[in-house]
């Protein structure tokens, strides 16, 4: 039988207090952002129960407001089942934007026809990003720990800066100097109308 997260975490931490924890070597890695030696965090039991995620069951969920409203302040383009929208806060990247299915849903929950439709427009993004931005390609990252409505980040970053590539190309965003908003959107918007060539749906607002 599977181990139990307390059981889990019984052999993890007796482990940890008897070895410490392993040597992963970050600091070796061209794409480490930081400098100097940083300590790992004291391991937390696991909690009793999961605690709720926003727009749980639907309810005072804003990606779902967003999808029935489609505002064209966060909603760029969109289909009869996805779309994708504009991260609120400012970015480092030249693209960055999330895929969210328009009916609330988290991955599991998507039927066979949205799943097909969710791998056409993840391939068909990353050759719009490329065809019309500087960038060699997307990485697509998905937590959803904090909220229930299936969001995929697409992050890519400039051609050429290889300090950027992989793991840690998120935490880079959030150091780097953010690309201007108006700049930023421009970009955004350029991808969308190439995506809509390429795949459909509908360009929901202009710059």
């Amino acid at each position: 039988m599977p181990e139990t997260p307390q059981e889990w975490y019984a052999r993890t931490r007796s482990t940890i207090d008897t070895s410490g924890y392993r040597e992963a070597d970050l600091e070796s890695w061209s794409s480490w952002p930081w400098t100097g030696k940083l300590r790992a965090k004291p391991l937390d039991p696991p909690a009793d129960e999961e605690p709720p995620r926003g727009g749980a069951g639907g309810r005072d969920c804003r990606t779902c407001e967003s999808a029935r409203s489609l505002d064209p302040g966060y909603v760029l383009w969109h289909d009869s089942e996805w779309m994708l929208g504009l991260p609120l806060e400012s970015r480092a990247l030249p693209f960055a934007l999330f895929l969210m299915p328009r009916r609330h849903a988290d991955l599991q929950d998507l039927t066979t026809e949205e799943a097909r439709r969710q791998g056409e427009l993840l391939s068909a993004v990353e050759q719009a990003a490329c065809a019309v931005l500087p960038v060699p390609r997307i990485q697509v990252a998905r937590w959803g720990d904090g909220g229930e409505h299936l969001h995929w980040w697409l992050y890519a970053r400039p051609t050429g800066m290889l300090q950027l590539r992989g793991t840690f190309l998120s935490h880079w965003d959030e150091l780097l100097p953010p690309v201007p908003a108006e700049i930023f959107r421009a970009d955004q918007h350029l991808v969308v109308a190439e995506l809509q060539r390429i795949a459909g749906g509908e360009v929901t607002a202009s710059t």
